[in-house]
């Protein structure tokens, strides 16, 4: 999905984000939740399991804090000292609520692995060329300052500044100070970058522009499945075929419109998986051969 089109990786990344986070059916968030923990594992594991690592404890807060204050449902499960009940419906809808906030934060993280600022500015360059400047920039600056924020602390930690070593108030005056660099140095680099674009003409004539990318048959068959999936879904659960409810009562049919609908749903998420395995098995294939 790396190298797939940005018309391709921007369809299907907003396909699964925008079903996720609207179709909140139980196995929809389960489907959704293992297929993009898996492909942010596979584009950056490191960045995953840190996610993985903060996010899975604030759903399970969340989920307690739901159980606690909210008694809708018919199935009781406990009775609180408080009066509130506990019940199973409240629990199902806690848990799949919380499986929808990590999957969208795992999709995310593959948005922002496949949709680089490149591709940001081909996308929106010609129709919108000062949003897309935007874009890119704001993309670039946050882990430029990131870098420089890293430097500033490093440099300042050989005159005594140290954010990591000495009493509360001392850290909090060091980080001050390296923030303060930090913002300075990124906020001259923005001034250079502006006045070296004004000097250039940007801005005073019809932009012309040059692209790397070029649409492959890979990005047909992920462009074609995304189109035919999501219509799919869209069509089942807008005609009323494919339901689910979680109050009063947990209702999940398994008709044959249902499972059609997971059906579907299951082939999208797995889609950036198989495309990234498949790229994984080419490229050493050709090292192979090489």
């Amino acid at each position: 999905m790396e190298r797939t089109h940005p018309v391709t990786a921007a369809m299907y990344f907003l396909s699964v984000i925008l079903i996720t986070a609207i179709v909140q059916s139980p196995v929809f968030m389960a489907e959704a939740l293992v297929c993009s923990a898996v492909f942010a594992f596979l584009l950056n594991g490191k960045t995953a399991a840190r996610t993985l690592f903060v996010m899975l404890p604030m759903a399970l807060l969340a989920a307690v804090i739901n159980l606690l204050f909210s008694n809708r449902g018919i199935t009781v499960l406990a009775k609180l000292p408080s009066g509130n009940s506990i019940t199973l419906e409240t629990l199902i809808f806690s848990l799949f609520t919380g499986a929808m906030t990590i999957s969208l934060v795992m999709w995310f993280i593959g948005l922002n692995k496949c949709m680089t600022s490149d591709k940001t500015v081909y996308l929106l360059g010609k129709a919108l060329p000062s949003l897309a400047l935007l874009l890119s920039m704001t993309l670039r600056s946050v882990p430029m300052f990131a870098r420089r924020a890293k430097q500033a602390a490093a440099a300042q930690r050989f005159v005594g500044n140290d954010i990591y070593e000495g009493g509360l108030r001392s850290r909090i005056r060091s980080g001050v100070h390296v923030l303060s660099v930090a913002v300075t140095d990124t906020l001259e680099h923005s001034a250079y970058t502006a006045r070296s674009m004004k000097y250039r003409g940007y801005g005073t004539a019809k932009r012309t522009a040059y692209s790397i990318f070029r649409f492959a048959p890979s990005d047909f068959i992920i462009m074609s499945v995304t189109v035919i999936c999501t219509t799919a879904i869209i069509i089942l659960f807008a005609s009323g075929k494919a339901y689910y409810l979680y109050y009063p009562e947990f209702i999940l049919p398994l008709t044959a419109f249902d499972i059609s609908a997971d059906i579907f749903w299951l082939i999208l998420c797995v889609t950036p998986v198989a495309a990234e395995l498949y790229s994984r098995f080419k490229r050493r294939e050709r090292n192979g051969t090489l």
